[in-house]
């Protein structure tokens, strides 16, 4: 019974909005209901109220559309499945065995991949056969090597167990662990290792290597000096040189060395791996400081240097010496230098002699004449004066061991105020009167005098002609202040030079102290002549100095290589013992000038058998000279070369 009944306006006809076969019952269309029911019947859907038949095709249609996708999903499933279990039985499948040990194996240092065991054991077998068996493990630190020699460490390869290991990596273990060595092996080289098939006595080796560490051990210690014993005093004539005063007691320190034993150890096993016999370990050195200050500090307080005696040049005074005291710095430093870390140096401290002594010069020095020579001098006074001038100068002088002479120095300029005279002589080709022409015979016998003495020559050039006043080859071209004469004194003596002009010859001596037990002769040998040429002056019948057809105005001069040779006779037996080229020597020719008479006024433009021609009356002189050295093949003569012409400066 409804609580509620709706007015007469909102009743609904039911019988309109219910199919005709819906199975709800049919009412009077006056019969009322509630809203909220007729609300429901409104919100249907209007396929809920379709025919039973209309549906029943429909789910049939679609039944069989889920039944072909089906049937195609489980066929592309099957074949999936089936293509990834081909794959994977591949993937998986255990490649056919070729019996070769893998590519990239490599067993005491030799490659063994690619080889059957057969060949892999014949190969190693030869690869170690000297050396396992046979060397000596070198392991070096810093400067201290020792030697494991296999009689002591044991070391024999077992060549089958080798070739058995390499030829199992890559077919042992899991299926995993055998790719992954295959792909090791091609990516690298895979190493066997070989320590558990080399017999070593590891214990005999870590006890060497510990011996040598304990080398290698030590606590940083810094150097010092101390000094023991008075200093003498040092106003005496002739101390006794023997005596010790005081000891310098130098304490070079340690250093602070870093070895690692247990690393050293592993690389020796490492390098008995591959077959290597030299091992470098790595050592870290602190080394103590430098004590170079302290030691200068040290001379500087307690040392004097020993004072030369000396011998005035001019006046042969001998200047004594004065004795000094103390140690040599320089070999004390090598001391140092070369002394084992921890060592004390004990330097004793005692008068010092000095290398020149008043009895040293005036017994023994001077004594002997190492080198000398002589050369005859001409008619032109001015020239002879001048020599006579330059001897002068030059006697007397004395020179230590290792002092240069030079010419030009010693002689300062030459100057009209000094006495220097005008004398004919050659400035390179040009022939003229010259202050202090003469000087270069000087020079000439001092350079052969340095010859003999063997003494160093620094500076020498030769004339530009064949010089007539010594043999060619062994002449020296003085200018001053173009054209030095310079050497050395390269022996271990003072050396004395005694110059003088003596029965119109210019006479020189080098004179010291000679301990050679041979004697020295000096010779030139010719090894080239090239001969003038003609020039002819053309002059009139009537020239003003009434020269006559074929008057020689310059007369020629032959050119000349010339190679001077130094040579060693035993003092004993007399007996060559060598012979040594020292120098070379060029001299240039000069063309003859003779007078050819023209009877027409112009002479020929080709007048025969002449080189050249002059229009002059007064010739023209050729070419400057040079200084030449070298080597030549040709053997020593005694050939001697003259030319004619005037002299040179």
């Amino acid at each position: 019974m409804l609580d509620t009944i709706q007015p007469a306006n909102e009743t609904v006809k039911v019988a309109e909005a219910v199919p005709q076969n819906s199975d709800i019952p049919r009412k009077d269309a006056t019969q009322r209901v509630r809203l909220e029911d007729a609300d429901i019947a409104s919100k249907r859907p209007a396929t809920a109220r379709r025919s039973t038949g209309n549906t029943k095709k429909r789910k049939a249609r679609f039944n069989r559309r889920d039944k072909i996708t089906l049937i195609t999903l489980s066929s592309i499933t099957a074949v999936l499945l089936i293509a990834a279990i081909i794959a994977l039985t591949s993937l998986f499948a255990v490649p056919a065995d070729d019996g070769l040990i893998l590519k990239g194996v490599v067993a005491a240092g030799v490659k063994l991949g690619g080889l059957t065991p057969t060949q892999a054991a014949t190969v190693l077998k030869e690869a170690t056969a000297d050396t396992y068996t046979r060397l000596d493990m070198k392991v070096a630190v810093l400067d201290t090597e020792i030697s494991l020699p296999p009689s002591r460490t044991g070391a024999k390869l077992d060549i089958q167990a080798v070739v058995d290991a390499a030829y199992n990596y890559g077919r042992t273990g899991s299926y995993s662990e055998r790719e992954q060595a295959r792909k090791d092996a091609l990516a690298n080289s895979a190493i066997i290792p070989i320590i558990p098939y080399l017999n070593l006595d590891k214990d005999y080796i870590r006890e060497e290597i510990n011996k040598l560490g304990s080398q290698f051990s030590s606590t940083l210690t810094q150097p010092s000096i101390t000094v023991t014993g008075t200093k003498p005093s040092m106003d005496v004539t002739a101390p006794n040189t023997d005596t010790v005063h005081q000891t310098l007691s130098i304490y070079v320190g340690t250093a602070e060395y870093g070895l690692d034993t247990n690393k050293l150890y592993e690389q020796v096993l490492e390098y008995y791996n591959i077959n290597i016999f030299h091992v470098v370990a790595a050592c870290t050195v602190v080394a103590p400081d430098s004590i170079e200050e302290d030691l200068l500090a040290k001379y500087n307080e307690l040392c004097v240097e020993p004072i030369d005696a000396q011998i005035d040049p001019a006046t042969y005074v001998v200047t004594p010496e004065v004795y000094g005291y103390g140690f040599n710095l320089d070999e004390v430093k090598d001391q140092i230098a070369s002394a084992v870390y921890g060592t004390t140096l004990e330097i004793p401290l005692r008068y010092l002699m000095p290398n020149l002594t008043a009895e040293l010069i005036s017994s023994n020095l001077f004594k002997d004449v190492i080198g000398d020579f002589t050369s005859s001098l001409g008619t032109d006074a001015a020239w002879n004066h001048n020599a006579t001038l330059a001897c002068e100068k030059l006697n007397g002088l004395i020179l230590k061991s290792g002092d240069v002479f030079s010419l030009n120095e010693l002689l300062g300029d030459i100057t009209a105020e000094k006495g220097y005279q005008n004398a004919l002589a050659y400035i390179g080709k040009n022939q003229s009167m010259v202050l202090g022409g003469g000087i270069s015979h000087v020079a000439s016998v001092l350079y052969n005098s340095v010859l003999e003495a063997e003494l160093e020559v620094l500076e020498r050039q030769t004339h530009t002609y064949a010089p007539s006043f010594v043999e060619a080859g062994r002449d020296v071209y003085f200018y001053q202040g173009r054209a030095d004469f310079r050497f050395r004194n390269s022996g271990a003596d003072p050396i004395r030079i005694d110059a003088a002009v003596v029965d119109n010859s210019i006479q020189i001596s080098i004179v010291g102290a000679d301990n050679r037990d041979y004697r020295v002769e000096v010779h030139t040998f010719v090894k080239k002549i090239n001969t003038p040429g003609k020039l002819c002056n053309f002059m009139r019948p009537n020239n003003p100095g009434g020269y006559k057809d074929g008057d020689e105005l310059v007369p020629g001069m032959n050119g000349y290589e010339i190679e001077v040779y130094r040579s060693i006779y035993s003092k004993k037996s007399n007996k060559l013992q060598k012979e040594e080229l020292i120098a070379t020597c060029k001299y240039d020719s000069r063309d003859s000038v003779v007078v050819s008479i023209q009877q027409k006024e112009e002479p020929p433009t080709e007048p025969p058998e002449t080189s050249g021609s002059t229009e002059s009356s007064s010739p023209s002189n050729p070419t400057t000279g040079t200084e030449g050295s070298g080597p030549a093949e040709s053997k020593p003569g005694t050939s001697e070369p003259t030319a004619s012409g005037a002299a040179e400066n």
